[in-house]
This record gives C-alpha cells, structure tokens and sequence, in this order.
C-alpha cells in the first residue's frame, strides 16, 4: 500500500540535500587576489566580515539562507534558482527580477559576467572550487540535514553570525509558542499525513523530514512510514488519518486532480475529509528549508485560530 519513492527528489526539488552533484563548464576570469575558504569547520568564522556586495550562490539552498537573513539584495546569482520560484514563499524576492538565474549546473562564464566578489559554494563543487576561486573569494560552507546547522555556515561567510543566531532564536520562540496552542487546543496528539499528488499516486513526508511538525509540535505520525515514500489512495484510506495537509502540485506531474479526488467514494470515507480536516497547502512548508519551515509555523498558528478548538 506504500513504498519507498526513488523519483521524490524530482518531485520536490527543495529536499535538497540529496540532489546530484553540481559540476561546472566554461572558462574563469583570473583573481589573484582570489582565495578559498571552508566553513564552519574553519578555525575563524569564513568570510566573517567580509564586507561582500555581489554574492554568487551555486548550492539554491543557500540562497534561501541568505534571504532568511536580510541578505537578498546582496545575492546577484543563484544556481538552481528556478526550484526557489516555483514557491510563493520566496516571491518577494525574486518577482522583481534582479537575481540572475545561473541554470541547473554552475557555468564559470556567467558566474565571471556577473563580476561577484564572493561566492558561496557547497561541498558537491569540491571539483570546481579552485576554479571558482580564481573568479572571487570562495568559501565553501557544507550542507547538512538541518538547516539551523547550514544557516550557520552561511551566515559565517557573510560575516553575520548575530542574524544567524537572531534567526534562529526567532524561529525557536514562534515553535514553541504554536506547539503550546496545540497542545492547548487538543490538536497534540492527532494522526495527521503530509503529501502530495505524484503522477497516479501520492508521495509522503513522515520521519525526521517532518520533525517541526510531528516531534515540535505534536502530531502524531504513523508508525512503519519512511522519510518519503509513495502512497495510494487505498494506503492513506488504511492510515486514515484525523489531518491531511495535501501540498500544491507544483511540478504539474500528478494525474489525480482534487476534483477527481471529491468524486471519489474512497477518499470521502476519510476521517479527515468527512471531519473537514484535509486542507491544501503551499508545498513549501513541507519542505527542509528555513524559510518553508518558518511559512509551516505561522501556517499552523493560524489554522490552531481558524479551527476554533
């Protein structure tokens, strides 16, 4: 009734942490003055200080990052960028068309007419980093699978440690505060599934992708399930959860519609849907990021007021 999915990274492109390596092609502009740097394993804080006005960006996670921080307008290049404009969440920064979309692998050549004076770069450029380097100061900050640890690197190369920590302090205060509503409303507790059409089924979050929402705030997750994984409409029927949030399909990939699912006597014999507990969600708050992650909070918070529990 359910498997693990091999095609999820496809689907939804911010799990990110587990795309395929980014290589680079085309020349590079000499720098001397050009250096490399690691971060956060580096002894000092990489880039701390560095005063940088044209940030590149070849990991689009990052980017995220960089807009969590107040940093946006410093940001002139993203590899990646058109996974961040498929979410409404990031829409503010990118609708006025400033940041230069770098395509789907880093291209030396378009990084170099872009004239960045840093460049922050992941771990999967380990092949390219000494050419990046010879553009502008590169520092390569690594990926984790929580981005409260990232956000650090990021904000290390930046010089900006203190909006890190801000940040973060800020996120942790609105989690516990949406956690305590819950728990207070009687949310806590209650079975809920987090999904999204794909193709002629249904891929899942459960697991520790879904930490915020299941071991923050309370929900109860089903056990057996994986991190993500495919589902049919029989296996959700068998879960039957009390809450389905059911992410938008934004890759278009999904043969099953909301109205044909209305029409369907299985998916109406749902706890969830008979109760009027299945609501549509922008499928950013599903996923790893900062700013998703932020989006899912206040989601909550407003859904905790709307229910009325």
């Amino acid at each position: 009734m359910f498997k693990i999915s091999y095609r999820w990274l496809y689907l939804f492109s911010i799990a990110v942490l587990c795309i395929a390596m980014i290589t680079g092609c085309g020349s590079s502009a000499q720098n001397p003055g050009a250096k490399k740097e690691s971060s956060p394993s580096a002894s000092e804080p990489a880039g701390a200080k560095s005063g940088a006005k044209r940030i590149v960006v070849t990991y689009f996670p990052y980017a995220d990052h960089l807009f969590a921080l107040g940093q946006a307008e410093l940001v002139k290049g993203v590899v990646g960028l058109s996974s961040l404009q498929e979410f409404t969440v990031y829409d503010p920064f990118l609708k006025n068309g400033k940041i230069a979309d770098l395509g789907t692998e880093a291209n030396l050549e378009k990084i170099v007419a872009l004239q960045p004076d840093l460049i922050i770069a992941s771990q999967n450029e380990s092949k390219i980093v000494d050419e990046l380097s010879k553009i502008a100061k590169t520092v390569t900050v690594n990926a984790t699978l929580n981005w409260q640890d990232t956000i650090k690197g990021v904000g290390a190369a930046i010089g900006e440690d203190a909006k890190v920590q801000a940040y973060i302090d800020q996120f942790v205060k609105k989690q516990n505060e949406v956690a305590s509503k819950m728990d207070r409303s009687g949310l806590k507790g209650k079975t809920a599934l987090f999904m999204m059409p794909w193709k002629k089924d249904f891929t899942y979050w459960s697991g520790s992708r879904m930490a915020l929402y299941y071991e923050k705030l309370g929900f109860k997750p089903f056990d057996g399930l994986k991190n993500v994984g495919e589902i049919t409409l029989e296996g959700i029927s068998s879960l039957n959860p009390e809450y389905i949030f059911i992410g938008k399909d934004y890759s278009k990939a999904s043969a099953i519609s909301l109205d044909e699912l209305a029409a369907s006597p299985v998916w109406q014999s749902l706890d969830a849907v008979k109760n009027k507990r299945m609501f549509v969600v922008d499928t950013e708050i599903l996923g790893p990021l900062a700013m998703g992650q932020y989006k899912g909070l206040e989601y909550m918070d407003q859904l905790v007021g709307t229910l009325g529990h």
